[in-house]
């Protein structure tokens, strides 16, 4: 039967094609930037003059006192969201304006006020992201982007790790569900990262930074309630472990569970978290982590929407509660994690730090699945799959860093090597299309679950090695102007295995050269201009319609920009436009499908993207704190079609809190986030309004009472208006309804 909307295979295979392989934020810019004017660092400048008679003056000097140099990047306790410097970008440890690409941090305290407990949580409200989930929060597969690509880079407390040291399934299944719990901060650096993490996509790197152990004893536990019965438990403690503090340790702990707003869907998930740091000497210091997490689901699969139009284009009338899953399906995936490091301080300007890390993921998931376009009477066909999965993943690095004099000022220096490898192992995959149908529009989610083992079932392993050495400086040519420069040479390699261990592809880089160039230009005290540049390097897993492998990607990254930095850093404002030149771009080949069934794709030279974004982070005045951020962005082909419509082309983040000075135990606050309008592509004309997601902004709220220093309570209302928004195009899967959450807080 022919179809004017996307066949239903098709729609299938597009969504498991992993399988193989007024401007607000302007005008707060333009607040932090007319502060800057008379904005002054951190000091505080006291003059005192004795009463005297008249005819007589006497003063004392002036007093000056500043906060501490040392800067650790640590969000925790300051209240602040923003932070004093990240080495994400660069391996360099720099200001936020000092370093010339655009970079985001979650504070600890960002986090806190506005209820965020999972990385997708976190990155749904961070500029310059476009998170998509394709159903529940657990469970289901999730799309990341930033700048038009996907999101593949992950840094864990320093270490360039794998995706698949988190994620169940590929990438998309996972990563979005890690407890934020553990976390110190969550920091998104823009644009390409090849310099520290290798190959990738000039899309962005998530830095995940782990709660550290404390000097002094501190311990705190809360209590969550929350719509659709959900409840959330954290205990945190940790100090000294011995009467010198030479020993310290910290341990969190947190379980969530309930149900959402899909029909028959309950989960429960546990994240524990254990560090340990000793003194070896007051210059060695060595780190031992451990984090176990578990995440179970019931009721629903990877897509929970039922499709939005029938095999003739009529649209479906389904809704936010409405299940496209069996009542059977479930997910269940655990995941170990150790990390151990050691630190040396040569002497007052030079360091060397080695870390290890070795993560097992085991996943577990079958589901029944009537995602599928049906027939006008509603028929269609049930997607029945099953399957278990282990990724083993291993990242090992060591770097040295410091400062040197040259031509008679300091600079800073970096080098380094950093290594990762995953092994995805896939067993009992059972797959079956057709042999069962259901008819949706009175289908009551009991179909018997199926023998797995009489379905057609396969397997497959896929292991993937990356390692480079990297080396970057920072020159301070002048008191205004700072140089960087860095280099970072690459070998990869991804192999594919059958069930027999023989290997169906080998495929090998060797010798990558990625350099990276920057500047950055004092204009002002406070305002800095910056450029960067570097290049990009991507393998990838796509193929055409023949079946054959694409050539990795290959391109360049340019951004340029201002950064602004006021009261000592406190508060942090930035306006960058970029543009990413690509060769071998991956482009969908209309419906066609390789030889195995999955979507084909095309290469596709010349491609541009090209944007601009605004961002503020920080406290614009004592006890008003602001975060939030504008990004427009534009890909288009060597014709100057415009690609990756399924992605909005601007967005609008901002979230805001006030402790008025008078009634300081209470904090009001709230945010917004604004998408503009996206639309499948590979539909056909007739149909596009129903897969089309007109603009739309959804808000919430925050209020925070401190009933005594050690006792709060905050509650967020989130989603105030109730606004429904699809986070898939093709099926009727949406974000969360209007829903509260009430969280009490004891400080020990």
């Amino acid at each position: 039967m022919s179809s004017t909307f996307s066949p239903a295979r098709a729609a299938m295979h597009r969504r498991d094609r992993l399988i193989a392989h007024r401007h607000p934020i302007a005008l707060a810019a333009a607040l932090a930037l007319t502060l800057g004017v008379a904005g002054q660092p951190l000091a505080v400048h006291a003059q005192a003059a004795a009463a005297a008679p008249a005819g007589r003056e006497s003063s004392l000097s002036e007093v000056q006192v500043t906060g501490s140099t040392q800067r650790d990047g640590v969000t925790e306790g300051t209240g602040s969201y923003t932070t004093d410097s990240s080495s994400a970008a660069t391996g360099l440890n720099l200001s936020l304006r000092e370093t010339p690409q655009s970079v985001t941090v979650f504070t600890r305290e960002r986090m806190d006020e506005a209820g965020i407990s999972s990385l997708g949580d976190a990155l749904a409200q961070t500029p310059g992201i476009v998170y998509q989930p394709g159903g529940t929060s657990l469970g289901g597969y999730t799309s990341v982007y930033s700048r038009g690509y996907d999101v593949q880079s992950v840094v864990l407390d320093g270490l360039p790790v794998p995706v698949a040291a988190f994620a169940g399934y590929a990438s998309i299944q996972g990563l979005a569900t890690l407890n934020t719990d553990v976390y110190d901060s969550v920091t998104v650096v823009r644009g390409a990262t090849g310099l520290m993490t290798g190959a990738g996509d000039p899309s962005a790197s998530i830095v995940l930074t782990r709660k550290r152990p404390t000097r002094e004893f501190q311990a705190h536990v809360s209590q969550s309630f929350g719509s659709w019965s959900q409840t959330h438990t954290v205990a945190d403690v940790g100090g000294p472990l011995n009467a010198a503090g030479t020993l310290r340790g910290r341990w969190v702990g947190a379980y969530e569970q309930g149900k959402d707003w899909h029909e028959g869907y309950k989960y429960d998930k546990a994240v524990g978290y254990g560090v340990l740091e000793a003194d070896l000497s007051d210059r060695t210091l060595a780190t031992l982590a451990l984090e176990l997490g578990s995440n179970k689901a019931k009721g629903a699969a990877p897509y929970t929407g039922y499709a939005v139009a029938d095999l003739e284009g009529n649209p479906t009338h389904f809704g936010r509660r409405d299940n496209a899953s069996a009542e059977w399906t479930g997910f269940n995936d655990r995941r170990t994690g150790l990390t151990a490091a050691l630190e040396h301080r040569l002497n007052d300007d030079w360091k060397i730090k080695a870390a290890y890390m070795h993560n097992e993921v085991k996943t577990r998931q079958r589901f029944g699945l009537a995602a599928s376009e049906p027939e006008p009477d509603g028929t269609t066909e049930l997607h029945l799959r099953s399957y278990r999965i282990k990724n083993v993943a291993d990242a090992v690095s060591a770097k040295l860093d410091g400062k040197y004099e040259l031509f008679g000022r300091k600079h800073d220096v970096v080098v380094g090597f950093n290594s990762a490898s995953s092994d995805e192992n896939t067993h009992d995959w059972y797959l079956d299309w057709g042999s069962t149908t259901v008819n949706i529009f009175n289908w009551n989610r009991r179909t018997p679950e199926p023998n797995w083992d009489a379905l057609y079932g396969f397997g497959w392993r896929t292991k993937t090695e990356q390692s480079g050495v990297f080396a970057a400086t920072r020159l301070q040519a002048t008191d205004q102007l700072a140089l960087l420069g860095g280099v970072r040479w690459s070998n990869w390699r991804s192999r594919d295995l059958d069930e027999t261990g023989a290997a169906t592809s080998d495929r090998k880089e060797r010798g990558v050269f990625t350099p990276y160039l920057g500047l950055v230009y004092d204009l002002t005290p406070n305002i800095s201009a910056y450029a960067s540049y570097t290049t990009i390097f991507n393998p990838q897993s796509n193929r055409d319609v023949g079946g054959n492998l694409l050539d990795p990607e290959e391109g360049s990254n340019l951004e340029a920009g201002l950064k602004g930095e006021w009261f000592g850093g406190r508060l942090n404002a930035s306006a960058a436009v970029f543009h990413v030149k690509k060769d071998n771009l991956a482009v969908q080949d209309g419906n066609n499908v390789t030889p195995t069934g999955d979507d084909a794709y095309r290469a596709e030279d010349n491609t541009k993207g090209r944007g601009w974004e605004l961002e503020v982070a920080g406290e614009l005045m004592p006890g008003w704190r602001v975060q939030g951020g504008y990004t427009h962005v534009v890909t288009k082909d060597s014709s100057g079609v415009r690609l990756k419509v399924d992605q909005p082309k601007s967005q609008f983040k901002l979230y805001t809190s006030w402790t008025p000075a008078s009634l300081n135990q209470l904090t009001l606050g709230g945010g917004v986030t604004w998408e503009s309008e996206t639309y499948a592509d590979w539909v056909s004309e007739s149909v596009r309004p129903l897969a089309t997601q007109k603009s739309y902004a959804v808000v919430n709220l925050m209020a925070r009472y401190a009933f005594s220093k050690q006792l709060g309570l905050t509650v967020n209302l989130n989603n105030v208006f109730d606004k429904a928004y699809r986070t898939d195009l093709s099926g009727h899967n949406y974000g969360a309804p209007r829903n509260i959450v009430a969280t009490l807080k004891y400080k020990f």
